[in-house]
């Protein structure tokens, strides 16, 4: 008995690990393996050698869904490739939903915070800890974080800067760190457009803008030839970078998702607008200054018809803007030409190709395609005919009746002319209406801007053959205006200069060689007089004066 309950001590004071060698021993004398590395099925009774006291820390998964503050116009639009985060910059707490931020693992002070878990657009920024994605010469949205004890459905902290994302200039160094953005609605000297790391206790998060609402883009296929411009008007989901790649001389490079409401115009639409939802890849580069968009990549244009493989870049290009004419559209000669470096509101001459608004009467300015000159030194002459053939000739109303040179065909320039109308000259003068009575005077000064033609419309005349032409010309000029006196009558000697925007009536009568300008409508001034007739309700209407 004493022998028995004296090796059940022994055993009992054994080692798990000498336990587990000897019944490895046994087993293989036994021949119930002959292999050393190989265990019993026994042996699985055992407990481990060695237990972890603390479960290994996980690191944060990068999926494509993050959060977005507003709903979605088309919901139904899929990225095609999901965008992962090449690098997770904090790891999960033991709750749910938090994650711990470590300053040391980012070679500052040894500092570690608990906050909410940002979202994927969103970088933290708390006391020493700033997230090594925030750099200065970008462009960022902050607002203040989400305290850790806040209710799942809280409202969440406003944006500081009233909610425009600013330029970051500096970070300071220290435990309060302080953070610098460009002087936006503020001075040089007074610039109030900064923060401490450690104003709030909860922290920040920053949000990266590399494309604003406003910006405009050219569009490039695959081969590199322009297919149309986009104005970007609404961002659809917060913008998530995803790489960051930092060169040995100091210059940035990042990429960044986006996914925003633009109006698109394609050349080949003749220049029809659109709504339409783009995303894309923006690269920013930021070198001594600040950083921009260099272009855009694998971008995605539409929702049902949805167009791959294009490329963006910055600005609107003239020179790019490309329009395809085919005379068979016109019932003329069909011949098919692509004219390059024409504007929006220049109508197309080329080859055999004349643009059917283009009509004998009205006034015109022409531009040689991709030149910046325009033909009879810039003036807007009378269209008195346009010839017949294969090359026609174009004439203009002569400067002089025995030696007429302002002519020319329209085969005579191989990459093609644009022709703009024009409706208001310099020197014109007008009568300002308004409500029936008499508002004013006013003589145009300057008429250097662009004139757009909205709309041609053929009209009916009774007891005449044929019908009038009417050419409604959106313009934009410069006028000095005198205003009436109170009651009407009399005009004011005091002379305001002034810019008029408005739409202009051109009307051609069946048998005039030349059309007359019946009025300016729909006008507005840029004064506060502007705001004054508006309250009154008062529609201003400009007459042409013989």
């Amino acid at each position: 008995m004493l022998a028995n309950s004296a090796m059940e001590m022994q055993r009992e004071e054994t080692p798990l690990a000498l336990q587990r060698l000897w019944n490895l021993t046994r087993a293989r004398l036994a021949g119930t393996s002959t292999a050393i590395d190989v265990e019993p099925a026994f042996v699985e009774n055992f407990p481990p050698a060695q237990e972890f006291e603390v479960a290994p820390k996980a690191l944060v998964s990068a999926t494509s869904d993050y959060e977005s503050d507003g709903e979605e116009a088309f919901p139904e639009l899929e990225v095609p490739e999901p965008i992962e985060v090449s690098k997770n910059f904090w790891t999960v707490s033991d709750r749910k939903k938090e994650v711990l931020l470590d300053a040391g693992a980012l070679g500052d002070v040894p500092a570690v915070y608990k906050v909410p878990q940002p979202a994927l657009h969103q970088m933290p920024v708390i006391g020493v800890y700033i997230d090594p994605r925030v750099r200065t010469g970008f462009r960022y949205k902050v607002r203040p974080m989400q305290a850790l004890d806040a209710p799942p459905l809280s409202v969440k902290p406003r944006y500081l800067f009233g909610g425009k994302a600013l330029t970051l200039q500096s970070i300071g160094r220290g435990f309060a760190r302080r953070l610098t953005f460009e002087p936006h609605n503020s001075t040089l000297n007074e610039n109030t457009n900064y923060f401490w790391t450690d104003s709030r206790p909860e922290g920040f998060v920053f949000e990266i803008e590399a494309v604003s609402v406003g910006d405009k883009f050219t569009i490039y296929d695959a081969n590199h030839e322009p297919q149309g411009i986009l104005e970007v008007v609404e961002q659809q989901k917060n913008q998530v970078e995803f790489d960051q790649k930092i060169y040995e001389d100091g210059s940035i490079e990042k990429k960044v998702k986006i996914n925003t409401l633009c109006k698109v115009e394609w050349y080949e639409n003749d220049g029809a607008i659109k709504l339409m939802p783009v995303t894309g890849v923006a690269i920013l580069k930021k070198g001594r200054g600040d950083a921009a968009v260099v272009r855009v990549v694998n971008v995605a244009i539409g929702i049902k018809q949805l167009r791959k493989g294009y490329e963006l870049k910055p600005g609107i290009q003239s020179s790019s803007r490309r329009v395809t004419v085919n005379g068979a559209d016109i019932k003329d000669i069909p011949c098919q030409y692509c004219v390059v470096g024409l504007e929006k509101y220049e109508l197309p001459v080329i080859g055999t190709y004349v643009d059917p608004r283009i009509i004998p009467g009205f006034h015109y300015r022409v531009r040689p395609a991709g030149s910046r000159r325009h033909l009879f030194e810039g003036r807007s002459l009378l269209l008195q005919s346009i010839g017949m053939g294969y090359g026609k000739r174009i004439t203009f109303k002569p400067d002089s009746l025995n030696t007429p040179e302002n002519y020319f065909w329209s085969d005579s320039h191989p990459e093609g002319v644009g022709m703009e109308p024009r409706a208001i000259h310099p020197g014109m003068k007008f009568s300002i209406t308004g409500n029936g009575g008499l508002l004013g005077e006013a003589s145009v000064f300057r008429a250097d801007l662009p004139q757009v033609e909205e709309k041609t419309e053929y009209v009916d005349v009774p007891g005449t053959r044929g019908k009038a032409v009417e050419k409604y010309i959106h313009v934009d000029v410069t006028c000095h205006v005198k205003l009436a006196t109170t009651g009407g009558g009399s005009v004011d000697s005091e002379v305001h200069l002034m810019k008029v925007s408005g739409v202009a009536l051109v009307r051609k009568d069946p048998g005039q060689a030349a059309a007359r300008l019946m009025k300016v409508f729909n006008v507005g001034l840029d004064s506060q007089l502007n705001l004054l007739f508006a309250h009154s309700q008062t529609e201003l209407t400009f007459h042409p004066e013989p």
